[in-house]
């Protein structure tokens, strides 16, 4: 059994502008400490209140020196990172989680290969290569400095699917050795959620997406508007926070235009319960994904969980997360979209579900996969 290690995480952001980041870590935490002997503790600037409910079991540390509010705080991250550029540590991070017994800070900007504490740089996706019209120059060379520094400095480069490791090393390719990946799972509970609004639609598809750019909610929007034409009009509900922090008035003139083409069958139904969501997904026809980048999607491997089926557009890491099982679009193609929903839409047949109890077990089985295949690396990293 290796030994037991304090692992730190740096976790900034709120519940409520990151969904999928703050289940991924809820996630991650849950199987560390069901299946690891390792003990958790969680570093951040913001307000514990704001942070994932179910982050509230471990061990929370409110550092001054993370708080985004405090203007000091900018100029201190410079010269963290000049210092690391130059000596390769992070000298003034490191010796505040020196205080706390930290052996392993994970899935953060890394404290330098001079370091004594390792460090885990996780790369969620490569929008930027993809989508450079969505970032500003500013943000494109922050991104680039990002990863020019952590490749120079983190013990393990961590990425959550193939497809994104390997458009990485065709850039950086001396990284293999230290590149992995860890395909995210995300744990069903054990009680079977129920949903009252799956009910009430019966008959629906599901988008299960934060309302960001690159989500491609457009394509939805341009095929229930052919669909509509032949008097087709299939329920599709959404589920998913509105926050976009590149774009203030994305949101907006998306319901503007559900709105003026009158989609009464595009139903948003904004920010709803993990129960309400499952139970939403138990019941859909199918999963719908129209995104135009992503990392390792985690509503699919919900979806995949549930046994629910799933219409993506033709994404590599689509075809990765789903294979053969998936349906796939291009993500500009709403004609072929809109082919798609119809076809099975008319099917109007639903397909025999797996009993929850079984979905469960298996779930369990891959989750606690998921927990040792983390254990796996950080037991790489202090070989």
């Amino acid at each position: 059994m290796s030994k037991k290690k304090n692992i730190g995480f740096i976790i900034n952001f709120s519940h409520e502008r990151w969904l999928g980041g703050s289940n991924y870590f809820s996630n991650l935490f849950e199987g560390i400490n069901l299946y690891t002997q390792n003990s958790i503790t969680i570093f951040t600037g913001i307000k514990k209140e704001k942070l994932n409910p179910n982050f509230k079991k471990y061990n929370i540390i409110y550092l001054s020196i993370l708080n985004p509010n405090k203007k000091i705080n900018i100029l201190i991250n410079y010269l963290r990172m000049f210092i690391l550029v130059i000596f390769n540590r992070d000298f003034i991070l490191e010796q505040i989680l020196n205080k706390y017994n930290i052996d392993i800070l994970s899935h953060s900007f890394p404290l330098g290969k001079n370091s004594k504490i390792k460090s885990i740089y996780w790369i969620t996706d490569l929008q930027q290569f993809h989508l450079k019209e969505l970032f500003s120059l500013k943000k494109r060379f922050k991104r680039w400095l990002d990863i020019y520094i952590a490749s120079k400095n983190a013990s393990v480069i961590l990425f959550s699917s193939k497809t994104v490791k390997q458009t990485f090393l065709q850039k950086y390719p001396n990284l293999k050795k230290k590149s992995f990946v860890l395909n995210f799972l995300n744990k069903l509970p054990k009680k079977q959620p129920i949903s009252k609004l799956a009910k009430k639609f019966k008959n629906y598809f599901l988008i299960s997406n934060q309302f960001w750019i690159h989500k491609n909610y457009d394509l939805i929007v341009k095929g229930l508007i052919e669909l509509q034409k032949l008097q087709i009009n299939p329920y599709i509900l959404s589920t998913g926070t509105k926050f976009e922090w590149r774009s203030s008035s994305y949101y907006e003139n998306l319901l503007k235009e559900i709105k003026q083409n009158k989609l009464n069958n595009f139903i948003i139904l904004g920010k709803v319960s993990r129960e309400e969501q499952l139970g939403l997904m138990l019941n859909a026809n199918y999963l719908i994904n129209p995104s135009r980048s992503e990392g390792w999607n985690s509503a699919i491997e919900e979806a995949k969980s549930l046994k629910i089926k799933v219409m993506a557009s033709n994404l590599n890491v689509h075809k990765e997360q789903l294979g053969a099982k998936g349906i796939y679009f291009g993500c500009d193609d709403h004609l072929k979209f809109s082919h798609i929903l119809k076809k099975q839409f008319l099917k109007r047949k639903k397909l025999k579900q797996i009993g929850y109890n079984k979905l469960y077990s298996l779930n369990k089985f891959h989750f606690k996969k998921f927990a040792l295949n983390y254990q796996n690396i950080l037991i790489k990293i202090n070989k």
